[in-house]
């Protein structure tokens, strides 16, 4: 459920002057309870302006990333409880302690900033402040153990689909990066929490430069935003609904029919596909043509003529 403040803030988005009294009826709450509600959003940073004897109006829709920017976009289960922070080191960390607690399947942790945020095998996610995506969603799916990983790819895909509905062309880099014009705009990261042979949680966190203009020197060569590529600012609470909203229907599908539609809808917006690829691990290295991913999940790595499958791999570098 949304807080009042999120309830109040939906109305507003329309940008009409809403009166107190009708403000009040929608929510059936009391005027006084109204004015105390847009007195905090104001404070918040909200641009409303207050017309005497007329009522409320929201002026413009700022770049807010908060619990009642996002209640107001919001389009479906996942998002309906929401952890909301300024600052934090990593939403992972909040979404593991809050599944520990059995909150309901699709609650979200949200930030604005994180100090210590987390990519695949443990590297650093470079998120400054009032630019970014960075959430995470607890899952609890009824899957053997074994399955766990396909929601990495399933995460992927549907982001990926999410974004290319926008027109924006952004492709997958096996297993889990966002690409955008060949430069990396976001990932995801999924982490379990088990219980014998069961799955109790999957903490599904992602991360996504949005508005940034400024990527660190070392990174500039691999890493982008939205923002570099298009020109365009994006309002970050909206762009995180509408991920959230196509992340729970390719869910949905998933736990109902199987990985089949994931695979189909992952290789549509695969990167690389068809080309040379060195895959690294601890010990060993092989060089090969990417063919895509398996009904398991496993990248497909053509070698000397012989296709195999390949669950994990620390690097992944594809040749020119």
């Amino acid at each position: 459920m949304a807080s009042t403040r999120g309830r109040v803030l939906t109305l507003l988005q329309d940008g009409e002057v809403w009166s107190g009294q009708e403000l009040a009826r929608q929510l059936n709450i009391s005027r006084t309870a109204i004015w105390k509600h847009i007195e905090t959003l104001k404070q918040d940073g909200y641009a409303i302006h207050t017309i005497p004897r007329k009522g409320y109006q929201l002026l413009e829709q700022s770049d807010r990333f908060d619990e009642p920017a996002f209640a107001s976009y919001r389009k479906g289960r996942f998002g309906q409880i929401v952890h909301a922070f300024d600052q934090i080191d990593t939403t992972q960390r909040i979404a593991h302690e809050l599944a520990q607690q059995h909150v309901p399947e699709g609650t979200l942790v949200m930030s604005e900033e994180q100090t210590a945020g987390r990519g695949q095998l443990g590297r650093n996610w470079y998120n400054p402040k009032h630019v970014n995506i960075a959430a995470s969603v607890i899952l609890r799916p009824e899957l053997p153990i074994r399955d766990a990983s396909k929601l990495t790819l399933m995460a992927a895909s549907a982001f990926a689909k999410a974004l290319n509905a926008r027109d924006l062309d952004v492709t997958i880099k096996w297993p889990n990066d966002l690409l955008l014009n060949g430069k990396k705009i976001g990932g995801v990261l999924t982490e379990m929490q088990t219980e014998g042979d069961r799955i109790q949680a999957v903490i599904l966190g992602f991360g996504m430069n949005v508005n940034g203009d400024d990527i660190p020197t070392e990174l500039a060569h691999r890493a982008t935003s939205l923002y570099l590529e298009t020109g365009t600012r994006y309002h970050r609470s909206e762009l995180l609904a509408e991920l959230l909203a196509e992340l729970e229907t390719e869910y949905d599908r998933f736990l109902d029919v199987g990985f089949a539609p994931v695979r189909l809808n992952w290789m549509k917006h695969a990167a690389y596909l068809n080309e040379s690829v060195t895959l690294s691990g601890s010990r060993t290295s092989r060089t090969g043509v990417m063919r895509g991913i398996s009904d398991e999940g496993a990248l497909l790595l053509e070698v000397d003529g012989t296709v195999e499958p390949v669950y994990s791999a620390e690097s992944a570098v594809w040749n020119d």
